[in-house]
């Protein structure tokens, strides 16, 4: 670590939520804030409101954040944010920080995975331990899907691979799904797996199914009420879409493991699958998992994890702009 360590803002930014704190020494958070993204025009402007909150407008020099967006050209691009794209270097002087850096935020969960507890990690199925030497995938659901790679060099950093895979083209495996599909398609002109593995998704799901079983929606339910309602058992509908949600997020996690070869495990992050641990962990996710026909011998080997830390991100976002203050690159 940095042998003078000042104050870093450290943050994670979905679409729906900005969580922000101070890190004061190496993983050590102080003053950690969610600020709902909607309530602010920018960025920056909800990064000066936070500073302002704690009475630190000023005095912070290095921040690092992890946005839902492309790590390409200069402008993040959030497609499920409320905000314009806004280049970096604009928010950067508006927000007056010698060090400013931007990361996918599934770049900096995949970072963190090395620094989780394993008390906050939950394991679903698989007969070996992770091969440290080997890739790890992290994939998660939340306002969208979230994906990376994390390998680590053989002389000890960690480097991460962002990826967006939740923009990735939705290939149905049951003639339920092919249903699914068609009534989506019918909406948008491409059908990605963020369109049903997502918070939103879990609408799309539960509107198809009212549609297939030609039942007329009054009025359509929020995501968490379709959770509530589903494990609950509640609604048969909310049921059967969180049953089908667990199944797809087998088969898409399952896509992603063997693209990857992760034979250091598998990590399922984002705000949704937490909530609904216990149901997960008797759902048919694993089935779908392993189900890759002559390959299912290797999938089984596969470990699979739940991240049940708060703000888990934090962490590699820490990690990443250390590098970066020591180093000179993000890794």
């Amino acid at each position: 670590m940095s042998t003078q360590f000042s104050p870093r803002l450290v943050a994670d930014i979905g679409g729906t939520n900005a969580r922000f704190a101070i890190e004061t020494s190496p993983f050590k958070y102080e003053h950690t804030k969610v600020l709902a993204c909607k309530e602010y025009k920018t960025l920056a402007e909800t990064i000066l409101s936070y500073l302002d909150k704690i009475h630190l407008n000023g005095l912070v020099q290095h921040a690092i954040l992890a946005l839902p967006t492309p790590e390409v050209g200069d402008t993040p691009f959030m497609v499920n944010s409320p905000w314009h794209p806004v280049p970096t270097k604009q928010t950067q002087k508006e927000v007056g920080m010698e060090t400013f850096v931007i990361l996918n935020d599934f770049h900096a969960l995949a970072l963190a995975i090395p620094f989780i507890h394993k008390e906050k990690l939950i394991r679903v199925g698989g007969i070996n331990e992770p091969d440290l030497t080997k890739p790890i995938a992290i994939i998660g659901p939340g306002t969208g899907l979230g994906m990376a790679t994390l390998i680590k060099h053989p002389i000890g950093d960690y480097y991460s691979i962002p990826a967006e895979g939740g923009r990735s083209s939705f290939s149905p495996v049951s003639d339920e799904e092919i249903e699914l599909w068609q009534f989506v398609r019918k909406r948008f002109s491409h059908v990605s797996a963020e369109r049903f593995l997502s918070g939103p998704g879990l609408q799309l799901i539960y509107e198809g199914l009212n549609s297939i079983n030609k039942i007329i929606i009054d009025v359509l339910p929020t995501p968490s009420e379709i959770v509530e309602l589903g494990v609950s058992g509640k609604n048969w509908i909310c049921k059967q879409t969180v049953d089908i949600f667990c199944r797809m997020l087998g088969t898409i996690s399952s896509n992603l493991a063997v693209t990857v070869n992760a034979f250091g495990g598998v990590y399922i992050g984002g705000g949704i699958v937490p909530r609904i641990i216990d149901y997960f962990i008797h759902s048919e996710f694993r089935s779908r998992f392993e189900d890759k026909g002559r390959y299912r011998p290797f999938l089984v080997q596969m470990p699979v994890y739940v991240i049940m830390q708060e703000f888990p991100a934090f962490l590699g976002a820490s990690y990443a702009l250390e590098i970066y203050l020591t180093k000179h690159y993000v890794p």
